[in-house]
C-alpha cells in the first residue's frame, strides 16, 4: 500500500525514474525537489520513494530533461538540448542573482564573456538547488559547465582563427575529415561553431599531424595564431589543454548527455576542471594572452 490517503485511480507511464499517479482525492505534500507545499490529485515520486514526492511542474522538468537523455540524437545535440532546457527552467532573476555572487567570489569572472559568467552562474545555482537530496542526477550541472567552456574556446580560438582566414580557400580543409568542421565554420559565417569533441579532434591533428603542419592552409594559420599567444605552449602541449578537453568530454560531458545519472562527486570533479583554481577556463583565458 502506498503511504497516502486516497486510492490510486491510474498509474502513468514510468518515465526514466519518475512515476506519476492519479489519485481519488487532492492530497496535500511537499515536493523534495523546490520545497513547495501542494495540493493535488496527481503526484509523481521519484525512484519508488514515496518520501519523494514531486509537484507537476517539478514532474515536467524533469521528464524533459531525462527524455534528452534518453534520447538518439548524437551527443553535441543533446547537450545543447540540455543546456538550453536547464537555462530556460532557471528563473531569470535566480540566475542574475547566482551571476552576481559568482562575479563576487571570483574575480577572474570579469574577463569571461557575459554568457559563459550566465552558464557558470546556473550550474552554481542548479548545484545549490541539488545540495539538500544528492541522489538527483546532477547531469544538466555538468552539462552547462561544459557548455561555458566550449563558448570560450569559440571566443577566445576559432573566432580569431576564422579572422585570420577571411577569403582564404579552405577547400582542401573542408574534405578533411579531421579539420573539415572547423574549417567550415572558419570559411561560412552563417555555419554552426564546432563542439567540444570537434574542436578536440581538430586540436589533436594539429598537435600530432607533421605532414597536415606543411600542407594544411587552417592548420599553418592555427599555429600562426598561437604564435601570438604568450602562453601557446599550454595550447599545444598534448598532456596540456587537449587532456584536459578529452577529460571533460570522454568523462563528463558525454555521461552527462547519456541515461547515466551523474551524482555530487561528478559535478564537483567537472567544477574543479572548469573553473577550479588552475581550471581550464582560467588556463584559456591566460594561455591566449597577446604579447603588449
Amino acid at each position: 500500500m502506498e503511504p497516502i490517503s486516497s486510492d490510486v485511480t491510474k498509474t502513468y507511464r514510468q518515465r526514466g525514474p519518475l512515476q506519476q499517479y492519479r489519485f481519488a482525492d487532492t492530497t496535500a505534500f511537499r515536493c523534495f525537489r523546490c520545497g513547495a507545499t501542494k495540493k493535488s490529485r496527481l503526484i509523481a515520486i521519484y525512484k519508488g520513494d514515496w518520501s519523494r514526492r514531486l509537484c507537476n511542474g517539478c514532474y515536467g522538468r524533469l521528464v524533459a530533461l531525462y527524455e534528452i537523455k534518453a534520447g538518439t540524437h548524437p551527443d553535441e545535440v543533446r547537450s545543447q538540448e540540455l543546456a538550453d532546457a536547464l537555462v530556460s527552467a532557471v528563473k531569470r532573476e535566480d540566475r542574475r542573482r547566482a551571476e552576481r555572487l559568482y562575479r563576487g567570489s571570483e574575480a577572474r569572472a570579469e574577463y569571461l564573456r557575459k554568457e559563459t559568467v550566465g552558464f557558470i552562474a546556473t550550474a552554481e545555482f542548479v548545484a545549490g538547488q541539488l545540495e539538500p537530496d544528492e541522489q538527483l542526477d546532477w547531469s544538466p550541472a555538468v552539462i552547462v559547465l561544459c557548455k561555458a567552456v566550449e563558448l570560450e574556446v569559440v571566443n577566445q580560438i576559432l573566432v580569431p582563427l576564422r579572422e585570420k582566414l577571411v577569403s582564404t580557400d579552405l577547400s582542401a580543409d573542408r574534405q578533411d575529415s579531421d579539420l573539415g568542421r572547423v574549417a567550415k565554420f572558419c570559411v561560412d559565417q552563417l555555419q554552426k561553431p564546432p563542439e567540444l569533441g570537434a574542436f578536440a579532434h581538430f586540436l589533436q591533428t594539429v598537435i600530432h599531424s607533421q605532414r597536415r603542419r606543411h600542407s594544411s592552409t587552417i592548420v599553418r594559420a592555427f599555429l600562426r595564431l598561437t604564435g601570438e599567444w604568450v602562453g601557446s605552449s599550454w595550447i599545444l602541449d598534448p598532456d596540456s589543454f587537449h587532456r584536459s578537453l578529452l577529460t571533460l568530454t570522454t568523462q563528463f560531458r558525454n555521461r552527462a548527455a547519456h541515461i547515466d545519472e551523474l551524482n555530487r562527486e561528478d559535478y564537483l570533479g567537472c567544477r574543479d576542471l572548469v573553473i577550479g583554481e588552475q581550471g581550464v577556463l582560467w588556463q584559456l583565458l591566460d594561455s591566449t594572452a597577446r604579447h603588449r
